[in-house]
Formats: C-alpha cells, structure tokens, sequence
C-alpha cells in the first residue's frame, strides 16, 4: 500500500475522531477516490508503453498470479522499471486528494476540510519529530 493511501485513510480517521465524518461516509471518499484513480494499464496505453494485445495479455496472465500489473508486465518484458516508476509517478500525480473528493461529494466544507488539514498534518509533524 502506497505512502499516501495510508495518509488518505489516517486523514479519513482523522475526521472520523473529530466527528466530522462517519464510518460510511468515509469508507464511500476512499472508495469515489480509487474509482477516480486511473489504472495503471490504461496509462500504459495512454503513454504507448503498451499495446492493446499487451495489456490484454497482462491482465489475462494477472488472473492466475499474485502479482500486481506493473510487476507482471515487467516480468512479461512488456515494460521497465522506468516505465513502471512513470506510471505510478502519473498514478499518484492524477489521483484527486480525498481532500477534492470529499468537497465534491458535498460531505464536508471547504473552510473545514482546510482547518482540518492543517491540524492533521501538524500531529504528524509532532509524530515526526
């Protein structure tokens, strides 16, 4: 689990020990969040890293294995670990902040997702140092 999907869903928890957000409504941002986030194959297409009869081939083989499309495309010598760090570099880069997703979805406001922020990423400052 990448770095920030784990700060996503602290932030998400953060909300939720604040009352600002319950359970559900936090469980239905992080889900809108990763509908939202283009997979990995569609960008491979969209760069021209893969083909379509590649991705097709990937996907097909991911069905029977344990591992995660970029990981098996590499192993298929479809794509390099460059490629790869590109892809989950535009991933991450194209992914809405929960932030986005939970304004959008009228959840929470704007004023309040701010302040909140703030106050998150100053108790992990505090972890931190």
């Amino acid at each position: 689990m990448s770095d920030n999907i784990k700060l996503n869903e602290s932030f998400a928890v953060h909300l939720i020990k604040q009352g600002i957000l319950d359970e559900e409504d936090a469980l239905q941002a992080l889900d809108q969040q990763r509908q939202m986030t283009q997979p990995i194959g569609r960008i491979a297409l969209d760069k021209q890293y893969l083909t379509m009869k590649q991705l097709f081939d990937t996907l097909s083989e991911q069905a029977g294995s344990q591992l995660r499309f970029g990981e098996l495309a590499i192993t298929l010598g479809y794509l390099d670990n460059n490629q790869l760090d590109d892809l989950l570099q535009t991933q991450k880069d194209e992914r809405p902040g929960l932030c986005e997703v939970l304004y959008s979805l009228g959840m929470v406001k704007k004023g309040v997702l701010q302040k909140e922020r703030r106050a998150f990423l100053k108790s992990l400052e505090a972890v931190l140092i």
